[in-house]
């Protein structure tokens, strides 16, 4: 009985501690401001998001920045960007 109590407490320990930021990230890529500055986004990046910032791809004039989130498990597995335009916020973009 007690191994069985201690495995189910070892899966429940990894399952919090690998908490998916999926959802706070969009929540935070939709909160930010339109027309907002690349270094005010850049300042509220949150921890659990890493950004190439010196790397975008461009499509049309647009920068698009790729998110990557930490413990995504998103089964989509779609890839989610921001969106600039003359270094100015446009959006949140996301392609599969």
């Amino acid at each position: 009985m007690n191994k069985k109590l201690f495995s189910l407490f070892f899966l429940y320990s990894i399952f919090i501690g690998c908490k998916n930021y999926y959802n706070e990230t969009i929540d935070w890529a939709d909160s930010l401001v339109i027309e907002s500055d690349i270094e005010t986004v850049k300042k509220s990046q949150p921890d659990f998001v890493e950004i190439d910032w010196l790397n975008p791809f461009i499509i049309d004039g647009e920068e698009y920045y790729e998110i990557e989130i930490k413990n995504n498990r998103d089964i989509l597995h779609m890839q989610n960007f921001l969106v600039f335009e003359n270094k100015k916020y446009k959006g949140r973009d996301a392609k599969k």
